[in-house]
């Protein structure tokens, strides 16, 4: 970080890295946002006023989904309660900011059919990446920051991936299939290194994993996105197992609630409780006052 950065966002961002633990894949949205804020302003960071804040969600906020309007005034809420902290400024302009009421989210799994047409035709690599979406309910970060080290095979013939990437930085040990393995065998599995390149030759990231996927799926006339291929794990994965909590950790989710927004109950399974409602004995009708007595 060198000349035209706002010394107040060096520190910020020092701290939020080194001290906060933030990690890199927030950290890299965090910048961009705030870097905006910056050039935006006539002013300092810690001179921006309520009214300049306001203007700025007016402008580079506004019309965007609700849940990315939320992530953006928690990146600069968190900037200026900072700066109140640090004592940098007496108030915090940011408590203005919008903070949108999210809807409830409703799970998209990806449709089986159009799974199975994805998968049929992709090349080897970007047959491994959709595999570990689909099968292993990793997201694209997580699937452009493994490494061919973090996949273990035991003599029992399990197989686990070490998820060092996880949102928020939180990693976790994901148990897969030989779904997935066979794929990863079929792009050429390596004792170590980045498991996925870019075309730099260097490790690829979230959003090129993303971009590759989604345009894959447009390519073939899918309405789907890279996302709904960890939908599609997370409703599979609990309507196999009943077992929210299970599919939680494999997800890497830090609450059940989060969970449900990507397991949706299976069709079958809701029509067999609705006709085993019918079939059970009718409530007598309560008798009206004249009958009691």
């Amino acid at each position: 970080m060198s000349g035209g950065w706002d010394p107040d966002l060096v520190d910020y961002l020092h701290w939020a890295r080194n001290l906060r633990g933030l990690s890199d894949n927030t950290l890299r949205v965090r910048i961009d946002l705030l870097r905006r804020l910056a050039d935006f302003l006539p002013v300092p960071l810690r001179a921006a006023t309520a009214d300049h804040l306001l203007s700025f969600e007016h402008v580079a906020i506004a019309g965007r989904a609700a849940e990315t309007r939320r992530v953006y005034a928690v990146h600069m809420r968190s900037l200026y309660r900072w700066m109140v902290t640090a004592g940098l400024i007496d108030h915090d302009p940011s408590t203005v900011l919008t903070m949108p009421i999210l809807s409830r989210r409703l799970p998209r799994p990806i449709d089986e059919e159009d799974l199975a047409c994805a998968m049929r035709g992709a090349r080897p690599k970007l047959h491994a990446m959709i595999t570990l979406e689909a099968f292993a309910g990793l997201r694209c970060c997580e699937v452009a920051g493994l490494e061919w080290s973090d996949l273990r095979r035991e003599h029992d013939g399990r197989a686990y991936l070490h998820v060092r990437q996880g949102k928020g930085g939180k990693g976790r040990v994901v148990e897969v299939g030989a779904t997935v393995v066979r794929s990863l065998q079929a792009y050429g599995i390596h004792r170590r290194g980045p498991m996925f390149l870019g075309v730099d030759g260097a490790q690829i990231t979230a959003n090129a994993v993303s971009r590759a996927i989604n345009r894959h799926l447009l390519r073939l006339d899918i309405d789907a996105t890279a996302h709904q291929l960890r939908h599609r794990y997370g409703t599979i994965g609990y309507q196999l197992s009943h077992d929210l909590r299970m599919v939680q950790e494999q997800m890497g989710h830090s609450s059940p609630q989060t969970t449900a927004g990507y397991a949706r109950p299976s069709a079958e399974a809701a029509a067999r409780m609705v006709a085993a409602m019918d079939s059970l004995p009718r409530p007598r009708t309560a008798p009206s006052v004249a009958t009691v007595w």
